[in-house]
């Protein structure tokens, strides 16, 4: 993987010589893993708020693999694979890791491979939950699974969004289902190139909870849902109550603080704004119900991460933003500008000529 910092102001350039990357690792799937139809990663939240901790503690890197087949499997960093118990099934389609709610059962083996909760989204619609490895619980939505988050709010610390290819959206427990709603469908009649007898998508395509202020101005926990035909849904428990329209559908979202705001204290400030790339390559800040433009990339955007800028300097400031497009480019953010890109040498090479 190369890496290249291109248009580095001279307060980026500092962190964008912490992102080179000085080596690789190429991690060999196993013969019984395939057709890989989804994949997540995740690392426990300890080693995010301090990464000098993971150079003690072994197999902290996970990847979260999901095949056509239904089966998934934990891929470590040193090659050890764990296959979830699954007795198989449609094709998961979106998965989510997150830190476990439950106490590590056997500490032999934690200390060596922590076991993350998986959220598994397959193509009939079923939302299953493992912990510690095994299936916890499942819900049913009534299209395919097109979307899943972490739910931000308080209230509920081990709940999670869930959307699906007809347009609903779900907050849910692993136990049992908080709320559930529909895209409102006044919206998608007065989609962009929507006509009376034209089929339209509804399809959620990214879900993100993220701290707004209220009339009041209080911090309150809300809900952003994007759907497939280019607008931005807000809801509160459930309920919409805005939309916005959008110049391309969205295909990713995540929260955090990634402009600076007079009303800000950004040493308080968490998940307090949310970033969105869409289809042309755009990306875009929500702050106060409103979109801020934030950089436009060559491509389609197809992720987005969200890292605390505390990672790389000793200061606060708004987030670094890991952007993936599709194409061989990865490229990172922080302010606005881009500080850096990493090129993969395992994706197609893009003419740029």
């Amino acid at each position: 993987m190369q890496t290249k910092r291109v248009r580095l102001s001279s307060d980026a350039s500092d962190i964008g010589r912490l992102l080179e990357i000085s080596s690789k690792q190429v991690i060999q799937l196993s013969s019984t893993i395939k057709d890989v139809s989804a994949i997540a990663a995740w690392t426990p939240s300890q080693m995010k708020q301090n990464p000098a901790n993971a150079s003690t503690k072994p197999n902290t890197l996970c990847f979260v693999i999901g095949t056509s087949a239904g089966s998934i499997s934990l891929v470590y960093e040193n090659g050890m694979e764990i296959t979830l118990e699954n007795p198989g099934g449609p094709a998961v389609v979106r998965l989510l890791a997150k830190d476990s709610t439950a106490p590590q059962t056997e500490p032999s083996q934690s200390s060596t491979r922590p076991i993350p909760d998986i959220i598994a989204g397959d193509a009939d619609g079923r939302v299953t939950a493992y912990v510690l490895g095994q299936v916890f619980s499942r819900i049913t939505l009534p299209a395919p699974i097109s979307a899943l988050s972490l739910d931000l709010n308080p209230n509920t610390p081990s709940s999670f969004l869930a959307g699906d290819m007809s347009g609903t959206v779900a907050s849910c427990h692993t136990q049992n289902t908080l709320w559930k709603a529909q895209m409102d469908s006044l919206v998608l009649l007065m989609a962009p190139g929507s006509s009376s007898g034209q089929l339209l998508d509804p399809a959620v395509s990214s879900t993100c909870s993220v701290w707004l202020p209220d009339k009041h101005g209080l911090l309150t926990n809300y809900v952003l849902a994007a759907s497939a035909l280019g607008f931005l849904q807000l809801l509160s428990r459930g309920t919409p109550i805005h939309t916005i329209s959008l110049c391309a559908p969205a295909a990713c979202m995540c929260s955090g603080v990634f402009i600076e705001s007079e009303t800000q204290d950004l040493s308080r400030s968490k998940n307090t704004q949310a970033i969105i790339g869409d289809e042309a390559g755009q990306l875009l800040v929500l702050e106060n119900f409103e979109l801020v433009p934030y950089a436009q990339m060559e491509f389609p955007i197809s992720q987005l991460f969200a890292l605390p800028l505390r990672l790389f300097v000793d200061q606060e400031g708004p987030d670094v933003v890991v952007c993936v497009t599709r194409s061989d480019t990865i490229y990172v953010l922080h302010q606005k500008k881009v500080i850096a890109t990493y090129t993969a040498d395992f994706w197609p090479a893009v003419d740029r000529s």
